[in-house]
């Protein structure tokens, strides 16, 4: 019998109660490998308590107690969803430890952390997974592996659009997400789902970007937004990539639906994705030589349109090899270089290149 996968979860907010905890406590429909959770860690301890009390044998403790927890336990897996600019420091102490580590995206809510994480996880003989979930869901893993068949030749150009529902868009700007000091913006926030998507689909590397960020709908001191929201929240950019493809990327905060139309054109076709982020069912619709191909692809159940879960199930395999789609911490320090170059584009006024993670291997 397969031993269960044990686990020590950082971070007792938001991300914990909706996914960790259901998934460490059995609520979910998982049907991996079993899991015992071992320990809760959160700065505040009546939080991580009232986590720790769903989950079996768990027991609930601040970071102070963190490396007796690590060295006494061994966790098979440490996961860590604290807000971004906690991430470095847990995660350089887990790698320290010799633990496997699965971080929430964003890697880290700067470049300097970012890349020092990728570094580190670069010598670290224990693996450091990033959750860039979106990856998962159903139908970004089909567009990859429609373009990686060659179905449209070789995508020269590519517009994608985003819209967040006012509601979730507000909710940026009412919680810990407000402060760019603390999760770097929505531009980081946004290009470890958006501009990874792009970057695992094309099997490419995004290299300079113009960018135009603007504060247009949630004004500090009006609709609840507390005065020290210092966030954008629309974003324009033009990115440039590595095999010389140009993408048009937008995202806009005050829509009445969640989702994005993604139009990707190639030298023997044009591949459109319209997302359902709500409800579905997914669209692709496919032009090509051979003809127009319409395929609706169904939102799976849970959050993240399915993916979170379908993330879960691929930890098991993915703890000892590099297997499935997670992010490496390389990937995952480009697309916070990628948001952070953004910003800085729009505050100079012109394209500046995207700093690259200077590492050895580009796997771990």
């Amino acid at each position: 019998m397969t031993p269960p996968l044990t686990v020590l979860l950082i971070g007792a907010g938001t991300r914990t109660r909706k996914l960790y905890a259901p998934w460490l406590s059995g609520l979910l429909p998982y049907q991996g490998r079993p899991v015992r959770p071992l320990a809760v860690v959160d700065t505040d301890l009546d939080a991580a308590r009232t986590v720790a009390a769903a989950l079996p044998g768990a027991v609930a403790a601040l970071p102070r107690d963190l490396d007796g927890l690590l060295s006494g336990h061994r966790p098979d897996l440490v996961v860590v969803a604290t807000p971004d600019d906690a991430h470095r420091d847990y995660v350089l102490q887990a790698l320290a430890a010799g633990c496997t580590t699965l971080v929430e995206k964003p890697l880290a809510n700067t470049r300097q952390d970012a890349f020092a994480l990728a570094r580190a996880a670069d010598v670290s003989p224990a693996r450091l997974l990033v959750g860039h979930n979106l990856r998962f869901t159903n139908v970004h893993a089909h567009v990859r592996a429609l373009l990686a068949d060659g179905r449209i030749g070789t995508v020269t150009d590519a517009d994608f659009h985003y819209t967040l529902n006012s509601s979730h868009a507000r909710s940026y700007f009412t919680r810990w997400h407000r402060a760019r000091a603390v999760s770097g913006g929505l531009e980081v926030t946004k290009a470890s789902h958006h501009l990874d998507l792009l970057t695992w689909w094309l099997g490419s590397q995004p290299v300079a970007v113009t960018g135009l960020l603007e504060r247009r709908h949630y004004r500090p001191g009006h609709d609840n937004v507390p005065a020290d929201a210092d966030i954008h929240d629309t974003l324009r950019a033009l990115i440039q990539y590595s095999s010389g493809t140009t993408v048009h990327y937008t995202l806009t905060s005050n829509a009445a639906a969640e989702g994005y139309i993604c139009t990707l054109y190639g030298t023997d076709g044009v591949l459109s994705i319209r997302y359902d982020a709500r409800s579905g069912p997914h669209t692709l619709r496919l032009n090509t030589r051979s003809g127009d191909d319409r395929r609706l692809v169904g939102r799976e159940d849970g959050t993240h349109a399915g993916a979170d879960l379908r993330m879960l199930h691929a930890l098991p395999p993915a703890l000892t090899s590099a297997t499935g789609p997670f992010a490496t911490a390389a990937e995952a320090a480009l697309s916070v270089a990628a948001g952070t170059a953004m910003y800085d584009s729009s505050r100079c006024g012109r394209r500046l290149p995207i700093p690259q993670p200077a590492i050895s291997g580009g796997t771990r």
